[in-house]
Formats: structure tokens, sequence, C-alpha cells
């Protein structure tokens, strides 16, 4: 698409790989297949919308996440924690997450980097294992915390709620620990066995 046949009114020029993508969704007519927007808002900018496209900003974001430990953890905490609280998960939760946890995530980062030299070595670097592959584990499973209760509605019917006390010692940093990846998964297969043999 060159700038002589754009549209520039449906379409906006990223910035950064100097593509023309959609500024918001746009439907064929002929056959209601829909391309989605590409770029995101963005309030203060003077149309309303990001400058840098969402396929630039997912290759910018995966790199950082390879040489910066603290967005990496940010951006695996905000995931797990939202795929945790599912449809009741608050709005702009993972902007306000900090609140909602109950401590600063380059505060985890450190705990977790202090832990990691203190069972591997002093020479041992954070980054470095996330980079191959560790996990963030849960000491106390995840399943283990019963997060989300039901109440009865006033209709009878069943309300879910979040218990956030229950949640941030969930989330809290001494039950948080960096470990191989397979450990990690054995760790969750001999759960299930448990669970399924029974007490």
């Amino acid at each position: 698409m060159t700038t002589r046949n754009v549209d520039k009114k449906l379409y906006k020029k990223c910035i950064k790989c100097r593509a023309w993508r959609p500024r918001e969704d746009i439907e064929d007519p002929t056959d209601g297949h829909v391309t989605k927007r590409q770029f995101g808002r963005h309030e203060s900018s003077s149309d309303g919308l990001q400058s840098i496209c969402y396929s630039c900003k997912n290759v910018a974001s995966t790199y950082a996440r390879s040489k910066n430990a603290s967005h990496r953890i940010r951006h695996h905490t905000g995931t797990r924690c939202m795929t945790q609280l599912g449809i009741l998960a608050p709005a702009h939760f993972v902007k306000n997450m900090e609140d909602y946890l109950g401590y600063k995530i380059v505060t985890l980062v450190k705990a977790l980097g202090r832990d990691l030299k203190e069972r591997e070595g002093p020479k041992r670097k954070l980054r470095d294992a996330l980079n191959e592959g560790y996990h963030i584990d849960h000491i106390t499973p995840l399943s283990s915390f019963k997060v989300i209760w039901v109440d009865d509605g006033p209709n009878g019917d069943n309300v879910e709620h979040i218990d956030w006390a229950i949640f941030r010692d969930c989330w809290a940093i001494d039950n948080l620990r960096a470990i191989p990846a397979d450990e990690n998964l054995a760790k969750g297969a001999s759960m299930e066995e448990q669970e399924e043999e029974g007490p």
C-alpha cells in the first residue's frame, strides 16, 4: 500500500515499521471479513491513537522481556493473575496490578534474584534463568488458594466474589520462586496424582 492510494481516514502509518495499518476495524462488504485495528488508544495524541502498531509493540515487548527481568515478571504475573481471576478481574487490573498484589514488581524481582543466588550460587542471574526457560513457581500451589468464593445472590443465584486477602497470600513474595520448567511441570503432575488418589 503506497501513500498515493491509501485512505488516511482509514489507515495510519506506523512510525516503526512504516507500514500503513487500519485505524479502526474494517469490514469487507463483499465477504464480511473484518480486519482488526492495529493501533492502541492514546488519549493525549492528536488522533487518539498510539504511533506504533500492535505488531511492532509485540516485537519490542518480546525483546524487552528477554533483556529485562522486571518486564518479563510483570508480563507473566499479569497474565497468570488475569487467568486466575477470569471475568471477575477489575477493569485496568494489569495497569494497577501492584496495588492488588500489595508490592512493587521490582521488589518481587529482587527477591526472586536473591533466592535464586542462594539456591544456585552467587553468580546466578534471574534474567539468564528466565531466558533458559525457568518458571515462576508457587511454592504452595495456585490451586490451593480459594481466591474466588460464591455467595447466594438476592434472586437465589450464585454470585462470585474475589477474596483479595487470599489473592495476596497466593501471590505473596515468599510463596514465589524461579525453578526449572521440568521441575515445575513435574511438581504439577505430582499434585494432580495426589488429587486423583485423594488424601
